[in-house]
């Protein structure tokens, strides 16, 4: 069994300080403490999903739609817009609001920075709290956005996905969406990009078909569950979820 990796305190809990609590129509965005000893899966820089043990109490704030989360400031977002953070420049694009981590983070080193966010509710309950003189707000779907506008930028970051291998089928489609909108020398970048690049070119290229009881294999590629059938490197649920599992052989 691997050996549980631990969180050191250096989060600054940035959006608890930031954001108020409120609910509108089906969303609803609350605090949260996650608390010392807790066990969840955690992100690390090199793309790598883990199970991680806190050292510390940990506040968050969530954003939920119907009981569902969308977004939170947690580990896992930290470390997953880390290297956003870094390689934010210029006039930006953010495509989707949730809970305004990455603009929050980025205001001071930028020039300009336009939102998208199809949902007025989540606008209604986060933008307002976080707004400056640098920010522009757009109501709209992020792909709609970016085959209709006209604008410009120097750094495209497109996060609209709920689940962690939702982007993973969706990367390559948002970043070519994105390719006309950007200026040369310009970059783009989605959420879990870094794990995304990692395992692109080990995933299966066909269903496969596994039989037998599940066993203890190398973490899986996504996920990093280690007690699990093996789908060229993929759990069952992870190969499931990108459609290369037997459920998807064609007979």
């Amino acid at each position: 069994m691997a050996k549980r990796e631990v969180i050191i305190n250096t989060y600054p809990f940035v959006m608890s300080k930031i954001l108020k609590p409120g609910k509108i129509g089906r969303f609803e965005l609350y605090h949260k403490l996650i608390k010392k000893g807790t066990i969840l899966q955690l992100y690390s820089r090199r793309g790598r999903l883990f199970r991680g043990e806190y050292q510390f109490d940990y506040p968050i704030v969530s954003l939920d739609e119907d009981g569902d989360t969308w977004m939170t400031d947690s580990q896992l977002e930290v470390e997953a817009i880390s290297g956003v953070v870094c390689a934010a420049k210029g006039d930006c694009l953010i495509g989707g609001l949730g809970i305004g981590l990455l603009p929050t983070l980025i205001k001071r080193k930028v020039k300009s920075i336009d939102i998208v966010e199809l949902h007025q509710e989540v606008i209604d309950l986060v933008f307002n709290q976080i707004a400056t003189n640098k920010m522009r707000i757009v109501k709209d779907d992020i792909y709609h956005y970016l085959d209709i506008t006209d604008n410009q930028y120097d750094f495209i970051y497109i996060d609209i996905w709920e689940a962690i291998t939702a982007p993973l089928k969706e990367i390559d489609k948002a970043r070519e969406k994105a390719g006309r909108c950007l200026r040369d020398g310009g970059v783009i970048w989605c959420w879990l990009q870094e794990l995304y690049d990692r395992i692109k070119d080990k995933l299966p290229k066909t269903p496969l078909e596994v039989a037998g009881l599940p066993a203890w294999y190398e973490p899986c590629l996504i996920c990093g569950k280690e007690l699990r059938n093996n789908y060229a490197g993929l759990c069952m649920d992870c190969a499931d979820d990108m459609e290369v599992s037997e459920l998807y052989v064609r007979r």
